[in-house]
């Protein structure tokens, strides 16, 4: 694609016997490996103690009755972690009892007192896995000594100038974004400069910059990637130092980010515009965005917007889809559930990409399914998105819905490949287990999705949410009557 990404490493995999004489081996491995490539000693030594009791346990109770079994260590690095999977084919286990909030068994305690996250999950007749987590250590931005102060607009013959930021410019952007949003802004990333400076330099985050004549950060807009290989990016992270707002930076920064990722081979670039207000879906109309959904409930009622007027409230905050393409469009063939088939059809009409609409076709499936799950703790959000649809796809499904449940993750969002007839087929039977049609997102799994949202003992009121457009309005009512449907409210 022609950006410069560095995909997940895989550093090491180990396939070892599942005894115990053999366990120093692979602990001196996960030690070596993860200092050898960044992580600080007692980093290191936390991910190793947690990788001891994860082994022990599949040791100790996955092959009973001296049962011959092994087992496999995986190593890898990402941008801003660590990851140690662990996986065996043994007896299968309670993985429900990793994320008690009150675990009883001391290993358990351990891994999750030396770990960041634990993630876990159950790989059918491949049998389950145990992922252990570790951060990249990064300083957070310091407190300001003193809070900065509202200031008077700046003179409007001072000159601005736009670029593409430098990964060295994070600090002076985690300030802007201080005086915009405050501590408030849900994605922390963008505190932590040196680990922001990681995600730039690993191509998943591509990010513009408005600089004022003293050369200090007054704007900024990025586009973000889940995926290496995604052909559509997100633009977020949106702010403008309230002391230059009027002067059209948020279009010429989203007009150059255009630009930019459209040389680099992404086809389109997606939004969500907040709904406590119109100006963002209005300038996103103005700049050819289109509308393809909401997500009710996305984001905690927690981000602030200095100088402009929003309703205040303790409930979670809706946001509006849009897309807009920065490349032809290359058109795909889609299979449409029945049921969403006409919204589908307009979101396409309105956003002029052309689809070749097929029937669904009973094909077979393999075995395994794979569901790519991201969870984001401070935002109590799960964004899941299937890779690929097996024969035990409504089961793993119901299994990481329960989980996802059971602590307490209030908001679910799931995205399903409108390329495989799977989704058009399975898509009632998700939608029983709870889920909503929620909107379209295009060329986001290798062609096209279907997104679908969960809530879990959410409020919502139809009433808080401000939409822009005619189109807009018509999208969200069908949204909520298909919330209404699922007796949420």
């Amino acid at each position: 694609m022609g950006f410069n990404m560095t995909k997940t490493e895989k550093l090491a995999i180990i396939d070892v016997k599942a005894e115990l004489k053999l366990l120093p081996m692979v602990l001196h491995a996960v030690r070596e490996v993860s200092q050898k490539y960044g992580l600080e000693e007692k980093y290191a030594r936390d991910l190793e103690l947690a990788t001891e009791e994860a082994c022990h346990n599949v040791i100790e109770h996955a092959y009973p009755d001296n049962e011959k079994g092994y087992y496999q260590v995986e190593i890898h690095k990402e941008p801003t972690k660590f990851v140690i999977t662990v996986k065996d084919q043994g007896i299968p286990f309670n993985l429900n009892l990793l994320t008690d909030e009150q675990p009883t068994d001391l290993g358990i305690k351990i891994m999750r007192a030396y770990t960041d996250e634990i993630n876990s999950k159950y790989l059918g007749k491949e049998g389950k896995e145990v992922e252990l987590v570790k951060y990249l250590p990064f300083e957070p931005i310091e407190e300001p000594e003193h809070p900065i102060e509202e200031e008077l607009l700046a003179p409007k013959s001072e000159e601005i100038s736009l670029r593409i930021m430098r990964p060295d410019e994070t600090v002076a952007l985690a300030r802007c974004i201080y005086k915009v949003y405050g501590y408030t802004y849900p994605h922390e990333d963008i505190y932590y400069p040196q680990k922001f400076s990681s995600l730039i330099e690993s191509g998943l985050v591509t990010s513009c910059v408005t600089v004022n004549s003293k050369d200090d950060v007054i704007g900024h807009l990025g586009v973000f990637l889940e995926n290496p290989d995604d052909l559509v990016g997100e633009s977020a992270l949106a702010a403008v130092d309230s002391r230059y707002r009027g002067r059209g930076i948020f279009p010429k920064m989203k007009n150059l980010m255009m630009e930019h990722v459209q040389k680099k081979g992404l086809l389109g670039l997606y939004s969500r515009a907040v709904t406590v207000h119109v100006a963002s879906q209005k300038s996103n109309v103005k700049m050819g965005a289109k509308e393809t959904g909401f997500v009710l409930a996305h984001s905690p009622p927690t981000a602030i917007f200095k100088k402009m007027e929003a309703s205040s409230g303790s409930n979670r905050r809706t946001v509006a889809l849009f897309y807009v393409p920065v490349a032809p469009d290359p058109g795909h063939n889609v299979f449409l559930p029945l049921k969403h088939g006409d919204i589908l059809k307009k979101i396409y009409n309105h956003g002029e990409l052309k689809r070749t609409f097929n029937q669904s076709s009973n094909e077979g499936l393999s075995f395994h399914s794979q569901i790519h799950s991201h969870l984001l703790p401070e935002m109590s959000s799960a964004f899941l998105r299937v890779n690929k649809f097996g024969i035990d796809f409504l089961d793993e499904l119901k299994l990481q819905v329960n989980d996802l449940c059971y602590r307490h993750v209030e908001l679910i969002v799931l995205d399903l490949p409108l390329s495989d007839p799977a989704t058009a087929l399975l898509c009632p039977e998700i939608e029983d287990l709870g889920f909503f049609f929620s909107g379209l997102m295009p060329e986001y799994l290798d062609g096209d999705a279907l997104r679908l949202q969960y809530l879990n003992n959410v409020i919502f009121n139809p009433e808080d949410v401000q939409v822009y457009s005619e189109f807009g309005k018509d999208i969200f009512s069908y949204v909520v009557e298909e919330w209404k449907s699922k007796n949420y409210y």
